[in-house]
């Protein structure tokens, strides 16, 4: 293995990345010398990633379950990057109260994206918090942030498209505008399954930059700018063609 390469260990059995860490760090376009927030870190792939693309930068890495709290934390010692992201676990709502107002230029987060009393809750408690609001919804995620973000801070997160309206409605309602959208798609032809979104803390409006990707060519390989997000992350595992079981739209689950 190339010593640029990045390397992330995950539990055979509970919660799993797929693509959305990747594209969410593509997304984000973080800039040097800013600190960061990741709510929900999980195995840590997100603080890792934009480490890669902006050596040095501040990051602060949230997440709930011990499992995965304690991953990161390998992850981060084996990427050699402990002295830039701490890793605090803990209830994101608690956590925030002992985090100083106004501290972060950006927050992150892939979140819990179903409702409750929304779909089949996984009977695996890893897997379930991490994809069910049980510890986390959208409105109090926004809100914790909105406190914690300095002003002219972003705040960046992926959510499925059929909470698209939801998640604009909330982010403008708590004073962060949204100021760039993108539709993900599995395959041309296929429906977009989830969407990335960046807000602003700005008292003005502004417009709104729109647009999408594909994550696959028709014929199953990557398109070119999957490979290129890839790439830009020196990722060991991009291949040619994807081996994971994917939905009819294409996206991995």
């Amino acid at each position: 293995m190339a010593e640029s390469e990045i390397m992330i260990e995950q539990r055979k059995e509970g919660y799993r990345f797929s693509v959305e860490p990747f594209l969410l760090a593509d997304f984000a376009n973080v800039s040097s010398g800013i600190e960061v927030l990741d709510i929900g870190t999980g195995s840590g792939i997100i603080p890792i990633l934009i480490s890669k693309k902006k050596p040095g930068l501040k990051i602060t890495a949230v997440e709930i379950q011990k499992l995965l709290s304690d991953l990161a934390l390998e992850n981060i010692q084996s990427a050699s990057l402990s002295a830039f992201i701490e890793v605090i676990c803990g209830d994101y709502l608690e956590v925030s109260q002992n985090l100083q107002t106004s501290s972060f230029d950006m927050v992150l987060s892939n979140p819990p994206y179903r409702k409750l009393n929304s779909g089949r809750v996984n009977p695996n408690p890893v897997k379930a918090i991490a994809r069910h609001e049980i510890k986390l919804n959208l409105h109090n995620l926004i809100e914790a942030s909105f406190r914690l973000l300095k002003p002219n801070g972003r705040i960046v997160l992926s959510y499925p498209m059929s909470r698209k309206s939801e998640v604009l409605e909330v982010l403008s309602r708590s004073k962060l505008v949204p100021t760039r959208l993108r539709d993900v798609y599995g395959c041309p032809g296929a429906i977009a399954k989830f969407f990335l979104v960046e807000a602003e803390k700005i008292e003005v409006d502004s417009s709104l930059e729109e647009d999408s990707i594909y994550i696959y060519k028709s014929d199953g390989s990557y398109s070119e700018n999957m490979e290129q997000i890839y790439a830009s992350f020196d990722h060991p595992f991009r291949s040619h063609r994807v081996g994971q079981k994917r939905d009819s739209s294409g996206v991995g689950r």
